[in-house]
């Protein structure tokens, strides 16, 4: 009788002592996710501060290009003008 309960007691304490390891990996673990939460966050908190610029920047990029249209037109324009003004001169040279 006594045997057995030596057994039994034994084998609760086997079970505790890895209830407890569990418990310590589980803690470590709830550790490692926190961290890993932390960490996201910030990442998350970055990424809005990039939306946030990207979204600054976009309106100059459109007045830029729209810029750069203007200038391509009058690029254009100024080659027609200068096209007329090559054919006036030939004219005048004959």
């Amino acid at each position: 009788m006594a045997d057995s309960l030596h057994k039994v007691i034994e084998n609760q304490r086997l079970d505790i002592k890895k209830l407890q390891k569990q418990t310590t990996e589980i803690g470590q673990q709830k550790i490692q996710l926190a961290q890993q939460k932390a960490q996201l966050e910030q990442q998350k908190a970055q990424l809005q501060g990039h939306e946030i610029k990207i979204g600054d920047i976009q309106p100059q990029i459109q007045n830029q290009n729209n810029e750069i249209a203007s200038i391509r037109k009058q690029i254009t324009i100024l080659q027609e003008e200068i096209s007329k003004l090559k054919s006036a001169a030939l004219w005048f040279c004959k």
